[in-house]
């Protein structure tokens, strides 16, 4: 079989699983650039948007570690696609539940930098 033909199946959870990630990440991001702009203290409103990055990041390490092969048909990816484009057996579940847990995870540590970051620049306000 050409190895086109074998990720066709492969293609639409991997764009969902991404997209899906990217807009709850836009969400937090939402979160927590309104509750920077409602802050009196710039190095408060720092901190709390990284607060907001960090649990998110907690949030999705959480997620990745509830993910098992029974799981995987409840999460959104894989009910957003219609079931002749689900990666087809056991060996589907197995791969998107990797998928979306590794997914989750290089979310997780991108939420992570943020949080580290918000929280330097809340330190150096503080400093100057």
């Amino acid at each position: 079989m050409p190895l086109a033909a074998r990720e066709s199946a492969i293609n639409p959870f991997r764009d969902r699983a991404f997209y899906l990630f990217a807009w709850r990440a836009w969400l937090a991001g939402l979160v927590g650039i309104v509750l920077v702009a409602r802050g009196d203290a710039p190095g408060v409103s720092l901190l709390i948007a990284a607060n907001v990055a960090l649990i998110f990041a907690v949030a999705l390490s959480i997620y990745a570690c509830w993910l098992t092969e029974e799981r995987i048909a409840r999460t959104e990816p894989w009910r957003a696609i219609a079931p002749r484009e689900r990666p087809a057996g056991y060996a589907g579940l197995r791969w998107a539940r990797n998928y979306l847990a590794e997914l989750a995870l290089r979310f997780a540590k991108g939420a992570s930098a943020a949080a580290i970051a918000l929280c330097a620049m809340a330190l150096l306000l503080r400093i100057a």
